[in-house]
């Protein structure tokens, strides 16, 4: 419900510029909306609405409501809770991600890899594992060993798959001398890929970085993307150690089934019967979409030959047994337009994002000016480097000294400090800390700068800060109120109870039944006035009540009779609304499979005014909306409005004479409000009552809160009510009604 308050906050997106005064509103303080504000809120939502001069006023006395509800959570300090400031902060770092980039880098990357979608590249390589906590000699002689096999293929010595074989840390090389098939873009880490795409077709990269290891790259073909297919298939399995006769075996269902299909027979069908992939022949043989790298080679390469929808490959063979496939799908790599979004989300996903953050960090050293002290760093450095290389660093005394400045804001060495404490680990490097921990600070001072640069950012920001307040300050004055208030809501309910009504209703039974047997059974006991469970529906013969007929008729099938007993209101229910409402009528009715339902009427209920348990979901909805005036009111009286109509009714297409000619609606101004106000007043103003005890000693003594029944506006706006409803006349004293239904209550309680 929070996030629907915060949406509908969104439109009144703030636009800070300085314009023509529109809203004027004094409390304490002025706030003061300019016209360019409210524009930018009013025609975000009125695109294709005529505007009229009432539209006008409808929509500024909404808006009104707003601003007031919002104002008054700040002057009540709902924006300094830790409740509301921990949820903005959630949010401000939602909001700040998007502007927390290098825009530029980021669209050199979408550009690249949309560029790169468009070839598919087979490669093979040879891994040298390291992980990444390995020292600089480790790395190097990694490296080394790469770089020497790479010299010992050049030479000739030996080829690629031998040297995969030999040397890879892959365990798969073994098998497949190091080759990874076809892949495309995002389908390997972003090193790797970039390696692959620069690397010419027969040519072997230098040694490159991963976070695996060091890798040896061999692209052997770069061809044209073939998209993405859809395929079904029928296949017949063979086991890993299956023999020569086991392979012939199954082969020859391959063959058998190609027979069927080549005689007319439909794939699906063929499929269905045979496919020994049950998983997928109850589909007709049908598999997800898929696109390079995602199936076994020569399962692939099968289905990329088939060049059109329909066409059928001949039987082949994978580690997994024999296939038959058949197209149908195909697609082409998208417009890039049409996959913007999806590249967009991959990026971020994608080891690409790492490089995103570096150069962020890049751009923001290039704006902000940071000034390191050398001197400051080498001291903490000689002391603090042997702890932090073994991951034990401690804070041993603060230190305030200026470690570094950016943009002219100090940093101490005892932040640096407190940072190593939150990040360290063995074999951190405390020169790649400092490097990070500045650009968390570069990071930081460029968030504390996003509303000054990006005024769209600090409009948005400002609507979900309003939005929460909104909501908060609602729900504790309306929606937590009218479930709370339990005194109130009772209240509220007896004086306007004559709302709540029951229309006339007929008490019945309704039978379905199965078949033409049970309808027999039901009639027969419907007929002999059965007077189980106060039922007035038999008298001897059978002699069954109604459970004991559900027993009896629900022996075979738990469905053959279904009863339901209860008050209906015309319209409910299509099959009451077909017999007569008369007591003691019985209409038997035969539907079109052969099944019936019998109605037996029991009464005619006159209309009546319901419980409050019959209605409370609607009584506190209302009440709800009841409580809201009074707090409108309330507001409205604490808070003076000034509206410039003049500026106001220039955004409707109406000439001068008609602005003249305009009775404004609702209660715009303060002058409309005050003499709303002497009405008010002068037509509802309760008279005080008659020797009650004081509401301060009535609560003492009961030990509950009378809250807002017992005051005059709730008394006025109920009167408002009644005469809006034309019953004020005939309802008489309030006073004397409250404190009725209020001893009423306390004797239950």
């Amino acid at each position: 419900m929070k996030k629907k308050y915060i949406f509908f906050v969104l439109q009144f997106c703030v636009c800070f510029s300085f314009s023509q005064e529109l809203i004027k509103i004094t409390s304490y303080d002025t706030i003061v909306v300019n016209l360019d504000e409210f524009e930018n809120i009013f025609y975000k939502n009125n695109n294709n609405s005529e505007i009229t001069l009432d539209y006008l006023d409808e929509y500024i006395e909404l808006y009104l409501k707003f601003k007031l509800k919002v104002i008054e959570a700040q002057d009540l300090g709902y924006d300094t809770s830790s409740k509301f400031i921990n949820e903005l902060e959630g949010y401000r770092q939602q909001l700040a991600k998007p502007y927390l980039r290098n825009k530029d880098f980021d669209e050199q990357m979408l550009a690249e890899a949309y560029q790169r979608m468009q070839f598919d590249i087979n490669a093979s390589h040879i891994l040298i594992t390291i992980n990444q906590e390995s020292s600089k000699d480790e790395e190097k002689k990694a490296y080394d060993k790469a770089l020497s096999i790479r010299e010992k293929i050049i030479n000739k010595d030996l080829n690629f798959i031998e040297a995969a074989k030999q040397f890879s840390d892959d365990q798969s090389a073994k098998f497949n001398g190091g080759n990874l098939g076809y892949f495309t873009a995002f389908m390997m880490v972003y090193d790797f890929e970039t390696a692959a795409y620069n690397t010419a077709v027969d040519e072997i990269s230098m040694p490159i970085r991963t976070k695996f290891g060091y890798h040896l790259i061999q692209v052997n073909d770069k061809r044209k993307a073939v998209g993405n297919v859809k395929v079904a298939h029928i296949m017949f399995k063979t086991a890993k150690d299956a023999n020569e006769n086991q392979i012939n075996e199954a082969y020859q269902k391959a063959v058998n089934a190609m027979d069927l299909l080549q005689s007319g027979d439909e794939f699906a069908d063929v499929a269905e019967r045979f496919s020994e992939d049950r998983k997928t022949a109850v589909n007709g043989g049908m598999l997800p979409e898929f696109g390079v790298g995602k199936m076994v080679s020569e399962f692939e390469n099968e289905a990329f030959k088939l060049q059109n929808i329909g066409d059928i490959s001949q039987p082949f063979k994978t580690d997994f047994g024999w296939h038959i496939i058949k197209l149908v799908d195909k697609k082409t790599i998208p417009a890039f337009a049409d996959i913007e979004s999806e590249l967009r989300s991959k990026i971020d996903r994608d080891s690409r994002s790492q490089l995103s953050t570096q150069a962020l960090y890049e751009k923001l050293r290039n704006e902000y000016k940071v000034v390191n002290k050398p001197s400051a760093y080498a001291k903490f450095r000689k002391i603090s480097n042997s702890s932090i290389k073994n991951g034990v660093f401690k804070i041993e005394s603060l230190d305030k000294s200026e470690l570094l400045t950016i943009d002219g804001i100090s940093i101490s060495v005892n932040e640096f400090a407190e940072y190593i404490v939150k990040n360290q680990a063995k074999n951190k490097d405390i020169d790649q800390m400092y490097i990070d921990f500045v650009n968390t600070k570069l990071v930081s001072y460029e968030e504390s700068k996003l509303e000054e640069k990006y005024p769209e950012y600090k409009a948005i920001l400002n609507e979900y800060k309003e939005g929460i307040l909104l909501f908060d300050i609602t729900s504790d004055n309306v929606w937590n109120k009218a479930i709370e208030d339990t005194l109130g809501l009772n209240i509220y309910f007896n004086l306007l109870s004559y709302r709540y009504t029951w229309p006339e209703r007929l008490n019945a039974t309704i039978y379905n039944c199965i078949d033409q047997k049970t309808a027999n059974t039901v009639m027969k006991n419907i007929n002999n006035q059965n007077k189980k469970l106060g039922w007035k529906m038999s008298n001897t013969a059978t002699n069954y009540s109604v459970d004991e007929l559900l027993i009896l008729c629900n022996t075979e099938s738990p469905l053959s009779l279904q009863v339901e007993n209860n008050n209906f209101i015309k319209g409910e229910n299509k099959f009451i609304d077909e017999v007569i409402w008369k007591k003691g009528n019985v209409k038997q009715i035969k539907l079109d499979n052969d099944s019936y339902v019998i109605i037996e009427v029991h009464d005619i209920l006159s209309s009546s005014e319901k419980t409050l348990d019959e209605t409370r979901g609607k009584v506190i909805s209302d009440y709800q909306g009841f409580l809201e005036k009074i707090w409108i009111f309330q507001l409205r009286k604490k808070y003076l409005v000034d509206i410039n109509f003049k500026t106001l009714y220039s955004l409707a297409d109406v000439d001068e004479q008609d602005i003249i000619n305009h009775s404004r609606k609702g209660l715009l101004t303060h002058e409309d409000f005050m003499n709303w106000c002497t009405w008010y007043y002068s037509n509802f103003s309760s008279i005080p009552g008659t020797g009650e005890p004081p509401l301060d000693i009535l609560e003492e003594k009961l030990g509950i809160d009378l809250g807002i029944a017992f005051s005059e506006t709730f008394e006025n706006f109920i009167k408002m009510e009644w005469d809006k409803d034309g019953k004020i006349d005939e309802m008489g004293s309030i006073e004397d009604k409250i404190w009725e239904i209020f001893e009423e209550i306390i004797k239950e309680r």
